[in-house]
């Protein structure tokens, strides 16, 4: 089952992490390496995956109107703790904004749940990347709530929350 993302859906989860502010160019870049890094992180190209990781890298662009083309792969994808601390130490220092690493977070979980499985090693990168970015327990909570709520068929409205910026 591949996790359907369309404009609107989309927008809600900008709404729920970004509020009003914008992704900036260099944040955007950033933005899609959490997002490669997430869904190859258990190194299973698994379809659902994939699917998503292009419908995320599309909808980023099209929100900030920059093409694709212009951004690096990540490579290698750190397999051990300590690459990976390191690799999510670098790309955070990139996101300067709450409403940037709370969509960086709510990003890579939707990476992570897209094929239904949630392997050791993702679990790992979440709860590293949520240190990482400085989210507190009680936030990522709601955050990734909120998401699950926009995402899930069926599921209520989600209520955006509040959102500041740094």
């Amino acid at each position: 089952m591949t996790l359907a993302i369309d404009d609107a859906k989309f927008q809600q989860i900008l709404d729920v992490t970004m509020g009003v502010q914008p992704i900036r160019p260099a944040e955007l870049q950033t933005l899609l390496l959490v997002v490669q890094l997430a869904a190859e992180i258990d190194l299973d190209e698994d379809p659902a995956e994939l699917t998503l990781l292009r419908t995320l890298t599309d909808r980023l662009c099209a929100t900030t109107g920059i093409a694709l083309d212009r951004f690096p792969l990540l490579s290698p994808i750190p397999t051990d703790d300590e690459e990976r601390a390191a690799q999510l130490a670098a790309l955070v220092q990139r996101l300067p904004t709450t409403g940037t690493r709370d969509l960086a977070f709510a990003l890579a979980y939707l990476m992570i749940v897209a094929d239904l499985e949630l392997a050791p090693i993702e679990d790992a990168l979440l709860r590293q990347l949520q240190r990482a970015l400085t989210i507190p327990p009680e936030r990522a909570s709601r955050l990734l709530d909120a998401v699950g709520r926009i995402v899930t068929p069926g599921a209520d409205e989600a209520r955006p929350i509040a959102t500041t910026a740094c």
